[in-house]
């Protein structure tokens, strides 16, 4: 084990199985509203005006790294800048959650959806120029960009809005199944490129967040997702870490190894250490995880070190794993007990523990 590895040789020793003293860590949405310095910059710009101003956008994705040194940056951005770049444009509601200015009604929509799909990258250059200015930024830290899957992007495309439950799109991927998947189909095309002109940045990893995958009916995740991501996955191949995030999905684990991933970041519900264990003959996957964030918000900084290095503890055997959340983390997240999660990974070391 080496210890003078930099926070991205590290990422990449994780990923690859190496022994190493310590996982890499980073957190989900870790550039957000639990920063005092975040909502200053929210005020000035308003959340679209930075994910739009590639300066702001990495002065947002550089003040978690200040603050905390996480081994990972990601990108500033949001999963539906996509959506926008084909035609629905996305706002923010005062009382929270998101709202389309337009939604999926007819078969005309999805033709022009699939004609903007053939050249998505021409309206999403301020997400490469942030790209590129964090990478350059950040030469010895491991950088994300990330995209959301089809399915879920056609969930809010075909709801308008973010939904308990998504009921309109529960219908139309039950009902419409024809038109479903000519929509996922130039959603996965729009995906591919954007994702590739992403890596082509050169940037470490790619993670597709399938957020609303627990719509899904058990057993039928690969028809109706995961297919699309796979293909997506395919087309960085070699260029990126390709992640998957599926919300909900840590206890059907095996329909997403379907995917051929290069690591799952894994919500909370399951240890990380049984998910490995019990999958551990389907390949050299890595995981990503898994403290639930909550915790971040509710316990005591001596609580949250306990269980931070409770979920290092269980995942040492299996070497592939990087430090994370379950979900994202929240805005009412204390700053004294993200402070704790992070010297507990950075002081970790099996000879103590």
């Amino acid at each position: 084990m080496n210890a003078s590895l930099n926070s991205r040789m590290l990422f990449k020793a994780a990923l690859a199985g190496d022994a190493t003293l310590r996982p890499p860590f980073w957190v989900m949405r870790q550039a957000g509203r639990y920063l005092p310095e975040y909502r200053a910059l929210k005020e000035k710009y308003g959340f679209i005006g930075i994910v739009k101003n590639p300066e702001a956008a990495v002065e947002a994705a550089l003040q978690p790294m200040r603050r905390f040194d996480f081994d990972c940056a990601i990108i500033f951005s949001d999963i539906l800048a996509v959506s926008e770049a084909l035609g629905f444009p996305y706002k923010f509601k005062d009382g929270g959650g998101i709202i389309l200015e337009r939604r999926i009604e007819k078969s005309s929509d999805i033709e022009n959806i699939e004609s903007a799909a053939k050249d998505v990258k021409a309206k999403l250059s301020y997400v490469f120029e942030n790209a590129k200015l964090l990478r350059s930024a950040l030469p010895d830290k491991a950088v994300f960009g990330f995209c959301g899957a089809p399915f879920t992007l056609a969930a809010y495309m075909v709801e308008g809005a973010s939904s308990s439950g998504f009921p309109r799109f529960k219908e139309f991927f039950t009902k419409q199944k024809a038109l479903y998947r000519r929509l996922a189909n130039a959603l996965e095309e729009a995906l591919a490129s954007y994702c590739t002109e992403q890596a082509d940045c050169g940037i470490d990893a790619v993670q597709v967040f399938d957020s609303h995958a627990c719509l899904i009916p058990e057993g039928h995740y690969m028809d109706l997702s995961g297919s699309h991501v796979a293909r997506i996955f395919k087309s960085t191949h070699g260029k990126v870490a390709n992640f998957l995030f599926a919300g909900g999905m840590s206890q059907r684990f095996g329909e997403l190894l379907e995917t051929n991933a290069d690591a799952y970041s894994m919500d909370s519900k399951l240890s990380l250490g049984k998910i490995a264990s019990s999958f551990s003959g389907r390949g050299n996957f890595c995981l990503q995880g898994n403290m639930d964030p909550r915790i971040l918000a509710e316990s005591s900084p001596h609580e949250v070190s306990q269980v931070t290095k409770e979920i290092i503890r269980d995942m040492r055997p299996y070497k592939r794993h990087i430090f994370n959340l379950g979900h994202g983390i929240t805005p009412d997240a204390k700053l004294e007990n993200v402070e704790a999660m992070c010297e507990a990974v950075k002081c970790y070391s099996d000879k103590h523990e």
